[in-house]
């Protein structure tokens, strides 16, 4: 019996030995790849996309780590994607020069612009994920459809693009009118988004008004050079007649020739600033009867004297008898004053500018047209887009002034129209209708 035991221990000191050893196979084969599988995925868990297991083995959970990597790359790969797509989409809506803004059905806010962020002087991250109401309207509560015409409550209903004036408070805190144009967006998944542009109508008359300033601001050379040459003849007259006083040989025929001077030379100053202020003063936008050929010389006599600075020859085309057309007198002899300006602009070198009028029975047309540069085909239907400048004299323009003639001329029920081509100049076609058509 005692030699038994011997014998019997060291069977068990080898089921020991080799219990160990398939342990110690089971920890590195097993156990061990488990842990680094499951550490990698907290890691991507807890937002850092690049862990990996980066097992190497033949085994079963080798394998299956190699899949986790391959999984996690692909993951990353299309996370990276869709954060470009958002990053794109957002500099897509930052480019509108208007406020934009995505609504989710609950109207919380998913998508905001630059635009809209400045119009209410807030930062994105204040904006995303708050009420529509509360952002805009600074209210607690939903607003009434029955008191307001809620474009999320309108197209929720009826499902079609909406437009209306709103009043909301922009960063200054007062109340301001804005125009906002709603429409709905549907989500690959079926979700109902609704997509609002919002433009401060305060903005748009201001730019009208800045526009107004700005080309006028670019008659003051000639309209000085107009005043200047009656003034020094005022002077003269007066001069002249406080030398004969200083002599005491001053006659009533010498004192009437110089007063009558004088006179005339008054009505001549009190001429330019009439044509100027016809331009400068702020109209109600009641249609009125506008003679065609008055306005247009009056406007062209304002830049007679750029005309000559930038050695540009006009020519008038305009028939005998008076046309008239339905418009407003200031934005009517805008309009041609822009046209013609933009003209001036065209011809750094010097040219020749034709304006033309012709009318049938509806319509008349007023050609304004140049021997510049021209302009090029893929800029042709962008020209009367908003802040887009092109101009060859290479002054940065502002690039509103043929977006407010547009505006101007179908806001009249007319149309405006170009055509042109590269090194053979540009011809703008102003079509208004006559008095007693619309």
């Amino acid at each position: 019996m005692s030699d038994l035991w011997p014998f019997l221990l060291g069977v068990a000191l080898g089921a020991i030995l080799a219990s160990l050893s398939f342990w110690r196979v089971v920890c590195r084969r097993l156990l061990k790849p488990a842990d680094v599988i499951i550490a990698a995925s907290q890691d991507i868990l807890s937002g850092n996309l690049g862990a990996r297991s980066n097992l190497v083995g033949s085994g079963g959970l080798d394998r299956l780590g190699q899949s986790f990597d391959a999984m996690a790359s692909h993951l990353q790969s299309s996370l990276d994607k869709l954060k470009e797509h958002e990053t794109f989409l957002q500099s897509l809506i930052d480019a509108d020069p208007d406020g934009l803004r995505v609504l989710a059905a609950d109207g919380t806010i998913l998508m905001a612009n630059r635009a809209y962020c400045r119009m209410l002087g807030v930062e994105r991250e204040q904006t995303l994920g708050r009420p529509c109401y509360a952002s805009s309207h600074r209210r607690t509560e939903p607003c009434a459809p029955t008191l307001i015409t809620c474009p999320l409550h309108e197209i929720t209903v009826r499902g079609e693009p909406v437009k209306t004036v709103q009043a909301i408070h922009l960063k200054d805190g007062a109340e301001h009118q804005v125009e906002v144009h709603a429409a709905p967006l549907t989500t690959p998944d079926g979700r109902l988004l609704v997509v609002e542009s919002i433009r401060d109508l305060a903005s748009d008359i201001r730019f009208s008004h800045e526009q107004k300033l700005s080309a006028i601001g670019q008659l003051a050379a000639g309209v000085a050079h107009e005043i200047r040459n009656p003034l020094a003849s005022v002077r003269l007259a007066l001069q002249s007649l406080i030398k004969q006083g200083e002599e005491g040989r001053v006659n009533i025929d010498s004192l009437m020739d110089y007063l009558k001077l004088v006179d005339s030379q008054i009505d001549k100053c009190i001429d330019v600033t009439t044509r100027l202020l016809k331009l400068s003063v702020n109209q109600s936008g009641q249609m009125q009867i506008v003679p065609v050929r008055t306005a247009i010389e009056e406007t062209v006599s304002l830049l007679s004297f750029e005309a000559e600075k930038s050695k540009i020859d006009i020519v008038l085309n305009l028939p005998a008898k008076e046309l008239s057309v339905m418009a407003t007198d200031g934005d009517f002899r805008m309009v041609m004053l822009n046209l013609m300006q933009n003209a001036f602009h065209a011809m750094p070198k010097g040219g020749k500018l034709t304006v033309a009028a012709s009318a049938d029975e509806r319509w008349v047309d007023i050609e304004v047209a140049d021997t510049g540069i021209g302009i090029k085909p893929e800029m042709v239907g962008r020209i009367f887009q908003p802040f887009f400048t092109s101009r060859a004299d290479g002054v940065q323009g502002s690039g509103i002034g043929l977006t407010i003639c547009k505006g101007i001329v179908e806001g009249s029920g007319g149309a405006i129209d170009v055509v042109s081509r590269p090194g053979e100049g540009a011809k703008f076609i102003v079509r208004l209708p006559r008095p007693g058509i619309i």
